[in-house]
């Protein structure tokens, strides 16, 4: 999708939204899937982008020795959405219980500054840890290779699109 141009890391202002591929069997649903998909493509575009930069020192890996991608906001709620997240990154996509981190952490900081509680009382409530759930890829690297070479080859339809000079 790229309705205003590409951002991080194509950042091409003359990119367009386009649809590739359909056929006269395409229906809604396999466009629903295409704007999940290319979420996750961005996704990864970008990571991608980061690890480049970033080196070796920007991974963060588990005890297996994975890249782990922490994830939240609403969007996450999507399971299939997650799914293809990690089929396409290759390593686990792990979702909190609570998706919504950034505003609970915003709530325990206006509650700590105006003593509501205390941080004591945030850490230490008790409370039963709610599980995260761990998304695992399911495609193999050579599919995975093959959609991420067909992806770039898309993007790369989507430039020149705009007439920026009207």
């Amino acid at each position: 999708m790229a309705f205003n141009g590409l951002f991080a890391p194509w950042c091409r202002d003359d990119a367009r939204g386009v649809c590739i591929g359909i056929t006269r069997f395409t229906n809604k649903s396999h466009i629903a899937r295409a704007v999940l998909e290319s979420m996750c493509f961005q996704v990864k575009d970008v990571l991608d982008s980061m690890h480049k930069d970033a080196g070796e020192k920007g991974e963060v890996k588990n005890e297996k020795g994975e890249f782990l991608l922490r994830v939240d906001g609403g969007a996450t709620i999507n399971n299939l959405l997650m799914q293809i997240q990690a089929d396409l990154l290759g390593n686990p996509v792990v979702r909190p219980a609570d998706i919504e981190t950034t505003a609970l952490g915003a709530a325990y900081a206006a509650g700590l500054a105006v003593g509501i509680w205390t941080e004591d009382e945030i850490f230490d409530s008790g409370e039963k840890v709610k599980l995260a759930t761990t998304f695992y890829p399911a495609l193999d690297e050579e599919r995975r290779n093959k959609k991420v070479e067909s992806w770039c080859k898309a993007v790369s339809r989507t430039f020149d699109l705009a007439d920026l000079s009207l």
